[in-house]
């Protein structure tokens, strides 16, 4: 802490020094002033803790001091030192917020604990300030994402809309006449590496970065504002209340201040008008279809309007990919890496030549592919497809996949995905090519497990995606006899052993090894052993 005397007489302030037991009471530093003026001087650059000051001084008096430092400085503690018991100066301390008031000849007792009360008050208090500060700085980190949470809710919770409207009205965050507005939502494009670099791949920083140049442009004339939608980790949305026309220019405003800043034009989506709140879902799904049925193709073009035409599903309908599924079915089973890049370069020539791409359509054919390799492995490999299937996915999330929101759309960058992903895909199949044999190995395994149950040929056909007339063929050729045969061994085995137990009754035999009802038991049994199952048991017991 630090201390300041104030007294135009030397002696007095050496007699004060002297008598003070400064290091006891936290004080380290300590000045002198020879008048009022003299100390309003020092205070602004010394900023003393505590401050001990006579009354009767030339230039500006104790009166006049402890007035300027109510005013300047209140924090600050002071106590008087006076040869005056005058019922006014004490009184003024009083008013002052003074912490003693003390008569001269100084004794060295009192004075003591006059500056050990102040010094313990500055503390107590500072260290309430301190709190206070922390709530303050707490509440205005906390602010924007209180915001954020009311806004989000605005979209994704109609419900609430009644008190989140009052709550934004209450934090003055939208102004209480609102009734139309607008939404664009800013969508940041995540595979952006070299922007993500430059904020140390600290999301929440480049957010509160583009947040901060949004409202520059948007808080100028308090028409709008921008805020994170806390369920979408890259969107930024942004509401206009005020002047909605001219929202399309206000986004090419804040793109300028993108590329001036960042050296980057963001795509937005664009609503219509809608009533406020009523309408914030509906212009919020706008937003997205819009950005998602945008044209890649289109260079230099970043604001996307929902009333602009979207082709995506035309277009996807003109270029199916199961028109072309056969020639990568063959493909990948052939193994060649020069048949699989010429089957993806004839994929994507048909894209080019359609004239027009969207994120929608990417999505959706990326997703086709993924489904037609799920079904290729089932195909190819039966009961091991599982442990195969999520092998290949485990390899394939080591590709790095194009983002459908880059700012700028590479259809080589997509070629060059899919074409790794078929060579993946043909080296799990390869690695783990199953002959006829293995494959009736599966099948017995199946049926074995599954006896009990109703297991048809057209069932296990389906499971193993061959034909039933293939699974017959070959099953026969292995065991000797069909399916149905085979199962109806298998139940007869298990039923012999049941009927060794006398508790068990022929009818609960039955159900439990897979028969519909006692007779047919009876007489499968009989045709497969020669006696019925009471003549067999009579025979065990």
């Amino acid at each position: 802490m630090k201390a300041l005397i104030v007294d135009d007489e030397a002696r007095v302030r050496k007699a004060i020094s002297l008598l003070v037991r400064w290091e006891e009471h936290g004080i380290t530093e300590v000045q002198e002033a020879a008048n009022g003026q003299e100390a309003m001087d020092l205070i602004p650059s010394y900023r003393p803790h505590l401050v001990l000051l006579d009354m009767l001084m030339p230039l500006k008096n104790g009166l006049d001091l402890m007035e300027w430092m109510h005013k300047q400085t209140p924090d600050t503690k002071f106590i008087v030192i006076s040869g005056h018991d005058d019922f006014e100066f004490v009184r003024n301390t009083i008013w002052y917020s003074g912490t003693d008031y003390i008569l001269k000849p100084i004794d060295e007792t009192i004075i003591n604990q006059a500056v050990g009360k102040a010094a313990a008050a500055w503390r107590t208090e500072e260290q309430e300030r301190q709190i206070a500060r922390q709530q303050h700085v707490q509440v205005n980190e906390y602010r924007p994402v209180y915001s954020e949470k009311l806004l989000t809710s605005l979209i994704d919770d109609p419900s609430s809309h009644p008190q989140i409207v009052r709550r934004l009205q209450d934090e003055d965050i939208v102004p209480p006449e609102t009734e139309r507005i607008r939404l664009a939502v800013l969508q940041l494009d995540s595979s952006d590496h070299a922007l993500f670099q430059r904020f140390g791949h600290h999301l929440d920083l480049l957010m509160f970065a583009l947040l901060n140049i949004c409202n520059e442009f948007l808080q100028q004339d308090r028409t709008g504002m921008a805020f994170r939608h806390l369920g979408a980790q890259h969107h930024i949305v942004i509401m206009l209340w005020d002047q909605l026309s001219t929202m399309p220019i206000k986004l090419q405003e804040i793109n300028s201040g993108f590329q001036r800043t960042l050296s980057r034009n963001m795509h937005f989506g664009l609503s219509t008008t809608g009533q406020y709140p009523a309408d914030m879902p509906a212009l919020y799904a706008m937003c997205l279809r819009s950005l998602r049925s945008r044209d890649l193709t289109l260079l230099n073009h970043f604001v996307h309007d929902a009333n602009d035409s979207a082709p995506s599903a035309g277009t996807s309908r003109q270029v199916p990919f199961s028109d072309y599924e056969d020639s990568w079915r063959l493909a990948v089973l052939s193994g060649q890496p020069k048949l699989m890049t010429e089957a993806v370069q004839e994929w994507i020539s048909a894209i080019r030549k359609n004239g027009s791409l969207t994120p929608e359509q990417l999505e959706r054919w990326d997703r086709e592919i993924e489904r037609f390799a799920n079904r290729l492995i089932h195909e190819a490999l039966h009961l091991r497809a599982e442990s195969l299937l999520k092998t290949y996915q485990e390899e394939q999330g080591t590709l790095v996949q194009p983002s459908p929101d880059r700012y700028i759309c590479s259809l080589t960058e997509w070629q060059h995905y899919w074409e790794q992903s078929m060579h993946m895909l043909a080296s799990v199949l390869q690695s783990q090519k199953q002959t006829g044999s293995d494959l009736m190995h599966d099948v017995t395994s199946f049926i074995d497990q599954n006896y009990q149950n109703e297991v048809s040929l057209y069932d296990i056909a389906a499971r193993f995606h061959v034909s039933r007339e293939y699974i017959s063929r070959k099953f026969k050729q292995k065991h000797g006899i069909n399916i149905p045969e085979y199962i109806n061994r298998i139940r007869i085995t298990k039923a012999k052993v049941l009927l060794q137990n006398p508790d068990m009754k022929v009818t609960a035999i039955s159900e439990l090894v897979g028969f519909k009802n006692d007779k047919y038991f009876s007489l499968v049994f009989k045709k497969q052993e020669g006696i019925s199952p009471k003549e067999f048991r009579k025979l065990h017991i």
